[in-house]
C-alpha cells in the first residue's frame, strides 16, 4: 500500500504510555498511511503498522515476524536482507529498509541499534513483545552487521533475553526491517502533489499553445 500521508504534520505525540501493547518511551506510533497516531497500538485490530524510534531516528516495522533468512551483503533472494527490504516496500511504499545493526561490540546508537531498542523496552522479553507485534520467545534474528574480526560471520540478537551472538552467515534467522529517519516526514503532504499536478499541468499547457 502506498501511503497516503494525510495530516502527518498536524499530529504532534506526547509523553507515550508505558504499558504492554501501547506506544513506550522511545517509540511514536505511525498507522498504516504512515501518519502518526497516538491510538494505534502494538497488537490488535487497531494496531501500528510502524513505530519511529525517536532515540535512534528510524522507522521500525511493526511487524517482528517477517520469516527467516540467511545473511547477505547484497540482499540476495532468500537472505533476511531480502525480506526486510521486500516488508518494508510492500508497508510503505518506500524503499531503503535495512536491517537494523547489532554489533555487541558497540555501544547503544547508530551502530548498535539492537541494543538500544532492547533497552528502551526495559531490557526483558515482555517490554519487547509489548512494544512490537509478532515477537516470538526463542527466535532469534539478524543484524545487518558484519563481526569485524571475521567477515564471514554477523551478528545476531535474541529476542528473549537481548543477548548478541556472531553466527556464519549461511545460517537461518529471522528479519526486522527499520528505515532511517521518520516515515511521516518521508512522504509529501497532498498539498504537494497538487502543487506537482498544477505545473506539471501549465508545462503541458504551454507545449500546446508553443506547437500551434
Amino acid at each position: 500500500m502506498r501511503l497516503n500521508h494525510q495530516a502527518a504534520a498536524a499530529v504532534t505525540m506526547a509523553a507515550l504510555m508505558g504499558v504492554a501493547g501501547t506506544a513506550q518511551a522511545a517509540f511514536q506510533g505511525r498507522d498504516n498511511t504512515g501518519a502518526p497516531s497516538a491510538t494505534c497500538t502494538a497488537t490488535g485490530p487497531g494496531k501500528c503498522t510502524f513505530f519511529y524510534d525517536t532515540t535512534l531516528g528510524i522507522t521500525i516495522l511493526n511487524n517482528w515476524n517477517l520469516g527467516t533468512g540467511t545473511w547477505s551483503a547484497s540482499a540476495a533472494l532468500g537472505s533476511a536482507q531480502a525480506l526486510a527490504a521486500t516488508a518494508g516496500l510492500a508497508a510503505s511504499g518506500l524503499t531503503g529498509w535495512v536491517l537494523p545493526t547489532g554489533d555487541n561490540e558497540a555501544a547503544v546508537g547508530a551502530q548498535n541499534q539492537f541494543l538500544s531498542i532492547w533497552n528502551s523496552v526495559g531490557s526483558s522479553f515482555a517490554g519487547l513483545s509489548g512494544q512490537f507485534d509478532g515477537v516470538q520467545a526463542g527466535n532469534n534474528h539478524w543484524s545487518g552487521s558484519v563481526f569485524a574480526s571475521i567477515p564471514s560471520l554477523a551478528w545476531r540478537f535474541s529476542a528473549s533475553n537481548g543477548n548478541q551472538f556472531i553466527d556464519g552467515q549461511s545460517a537461518s534467522f529471522f528479519a526486522v526491517a527499520v528505515r532511517p529517519g521518520d516515515i511521516a516526514a518521508a512522504i509529501p503532504e497532498p498539498q504537494t502533489y497538487v502543487l506537482m499536478l498544477m505545473g506539471l499541468g501549465g508545462l503541458l499547457l504551454a507545449r500546446r499553445k508553443r506547437a500551434r
